[in-house]
């Protein structure tokens, strides 16, 4: 059964929220330390973010250290070796065809969802998709099982939404994010309202409570 978005849904996802507070904490820790170059900050953010949204990277297949040891000899350590400051580098500045120029952010979820496998032997689809959206809210959809139960009530099926071409992508991302443009250009052409990643998240999460 499809879900039909209504005016009232919009109204909801553009009201202030008692998260918001919270949320803005986060970004604004990602916007003061961007680089993945200090331990300090790697921490902080991989920490505050995972935990926050209950995809906390010290899950993992296998435990063979502490937390604490897990986050300071691994995470840390492979974060900063690894290239996400090009991929979040190599992110068009600004959108103006999303169908077109969303290529690159998919393909840097993959990227940072291969890393954290390496790291935790376990897919982090979630964790790789809400750590990129508050360094690059405006691009980054949110992921986690909620809004992919949510996005399937709402959005037609995958082959009726024009396609993203990209080199290299975690497949079940790539077609969450083409139902949320979808979701996205559906309710501008009704509403006139264009919404954010944020935005569009505050709608799946009403969808599925």
């Amino acid at each position: 059964m499809i879900v039909s978005v209504t005016n009232k849904d919009v109204d909801l996802a553009l009201a202030p929220s008692p998260w918001d507070l919270g949320n803005m904490v986060l970004y604004d820790l990602c916007k003061k330390y961007p680089k993945h170059e200090s331990d300090e900050a790697i921490i902080a953010k991989i920490w505050l973010i995972g935990r926050s949204y209950a995809a906390a990277i010290e899950r993992r297949k296998i435990v063979q250290a502490s937390s604490d040891d897990f986050y300071k000899k691994t995470v840390a350590k492979s974060i900063k070796e690894s290239k996400i400051d090009h991929w979040l580098a190599n992110l068009p500045e600004h959108i103006v065809n999303p169908w077109e120029q969303l290529d690159t952010v998919i393909m840097a979820h993959k990227k940072l969802m291969d890393l954290f496998k390496r790291i935790t032997g376990l897919e982090k689809r979630a964790l790789a998709s809400k750590y990129l959206h508050f360094h690059r809210p405006d691009v980054f959809f949110i992921y986690d099982s909620r809004a992919r139960q949510a996005i399937s009530k709402i959005a037609p099926s995958i082959n009726q939404i024009p396609e993203i071409k990209c080199k290299e992508s975690d497949k079940e991302y790539l077609f969450f994010v083409r139902k949320c443009l979808w979701l996205k250009d559906d309710i501008f052409k009704r509403f006139g309202i264009a919404l954010t990643p944020r935005q569009i998240d505050k709608i799946l999460l009403s969808v599925t409570d």
